[in-house]
């Protein structure tokens, strides 16, 4: 499945600010999809990719389940909030 990030979820995650992420777009080091002048989505395995090279490796941090939640809940948590509003909706409406 070919998961697509927002330009804020791309910063978040790799902790870089507009003027860095536009660098990295500039230099071919990440691509992203342009609509209107404007870059609204980014492939998640690409920026998941770009964060392992530009990440110092004494700086990088053991992958450990709590840091691997935290990167699932960030990447997911809108269809997550979603899909318990949708199944609370329903439920509330086949209660009637």
């Amino acid at each position: 499945m070919n998961s697509m990030l927002t330009l804020e979820e791309v910063k978040n995650f790799l902790q870089l600010g507009q003027d860095e992420v536009e660098g990295l777009l500039k230099n071919g080091r990440l691509h992203a999809y342009k609509i209107g002048g404007s870059y609204i989505r980014f492939r998640k395995e690409e920026v998941i990719n770009l964060r392992q090279e530009i990440q110092p490796a004494r700086v990088r941090e053991p992958r450990n389940f709590f840091s691997r939640a935290a990167d699932f809940w960030r990447f997911n948590n809108f269809y997550i909030v979603s899909a318990l509003l949708v199944s609370a909706l329903i439920f509330m409406i086949a209660g009637r």
